[in-house]
C-alpha cells in the first residue's frame, strides 16, 4: 500500500494533509477524493454565490498526482 495525502482547497484557502491515508490502488484513490469532496461539499455548501472547493492528492515524493474541484456558482436572485 502507498500513501497519499488529500490537500483540501476552499477557494484559496488551503488545509494540508500532514498525515496521509494508505491505499491499495489508484482507483481507491480517486474514489477517496470524490468521496472526501461529495461529503465537504453536503456540509459547506451553498454559502454565497460563488465558492470553489477541492481535493489536490500528492503522493509520499510530494508530486499532484490529481485534482478533483467543483465550482459552485448562484446566477440570478
Amino acid at each position: 500500500m502507498a500513501l497519499y495525502f488529500f490537500d483540501f482547497y476552499d477557494d484559496d484557502v488551503a488545509q494540508l494533509d500532514t498525515e496521509g491515508t494508505e491505499l491499495s490502488s489508484f482507483d481507491a484513490v480517486k474514489h477517496q477524493a470524490v468521496r472526501a469532496l461529495v461529503d465537504v461539499i453536503r456540509e459547506v455548501l451553498p454559502d454565497g454565490p460563488h465558492r470553489e472547493l477541492s481535493f489536490k492528492v500528492r503522493d509520499e515524493a510530494g508530486r499532484q498526482l490529481m485534482q478533483v474541484v467543483m465550482t459552485f456558482h448562484l446566477q440570478g436572485a
